[in-house]
């Protein structure tokens, strides 16, 4: 709960400012932010060898598991991309309240040849989950987590 406190101060306290920018999804420019709390960048892993990585420069690289159904001309390997978490009209990150916790939506644009959904999309919508016990996660996959670090 402490960690969950404290990433939710963070959020307020980093949207203002700097690293912006829109990425466009569905044909609409949406509005998005870098600007997140340090907790929340980082490596994202789980049980097998897919993960994602958000860097605190706006880039990351998201590998999926089990690459899946794909076109011969998709090069299957890790996705490199652009990522933000969506803005409102106030330049507050987005967030829904879950039972588990906190949803963030997250747009991720591919920069390379390899593409999100076996090379038939873009740009990926996701959630980063902030739930109550502390666990920070991605809805796309069913066991990555960050760990958050945590003061003593």
């Amino acid at each position: 709960m402490k960690a969950l406190l404290s990433i939710l101060i963070s959020l307020a306290l980093f949207t203002s400012g700097e690293k912006i920018r829109e990425i466009e999804y569905n044909g609409t420019p949406v509005k998005t932010t870098f600007n997140i709390p340090s907790e929340l960048y980082g490596k994202y892993t789980g049980r097998k060898t897919g993960y994602l990585q958000l860097n605190d420069d706006g880039t990351g690289t998201y590998n999926y598991d089990v690459f899946g159904f794909a076109p011969e001309s998709c090069k299957k390997g890790a996705i490199q991309m652009e990522w933000g978490f969506l803005l409102d009209e106030n330049n507050e990150i987005v967030k829904f309240q879950r039972e588990y916790g906190l949803s963030y939506p997250i747009l991720m644009k591919s920069t390379g040849d390899t593409q999100f959904q076996g090379c038939r999309t873009p740009v990926m919508l996701d959630f980063i989950l902030v739930k109550k016990d502390g666990t920070v996660a991605v809805s796309s996959s069913d066991d990555w987590i960050k760990k958050v670090e945590t003061e003593n």
